[in-house]
């Protein structure tokens, strides 16, 4: 079990329990770590986007395969 410490306290890192803050609107929202362990081969000084402004920067990558297929989903 993996967990994380903040100053005494203990809490183990779960499925269902990890988030991210949007680096664009600064909304909290849930993500997979297993998802972006596998896609950032372990790093994860990344910065990860909410649904609506991926959606936003998708528009701004028309023609490509990944960003049509967010623009479809749409929020």
């Amino acid at each position: 079990m993996f967990i994380a410490i903040k100053g005494k306290k203990k809490v183990p890192i779960d499925y269902d329990n990890v988030y991210a803050r949007c680096p664009q609107c600064g909304v909290l929202h849930k993500i997979d770590l297993c998802d972006i362990i596998l896609q950032t081969e372990g790093d994860l000084d990344v910065q990860i986007y909410c649904h609506a402004c991926s959606v936003e920067r998708a528009k701004q990558y028309r023609g490509q395969p990944w960003a049509e297929q967010l623009i479809r989903e749409g929020v």
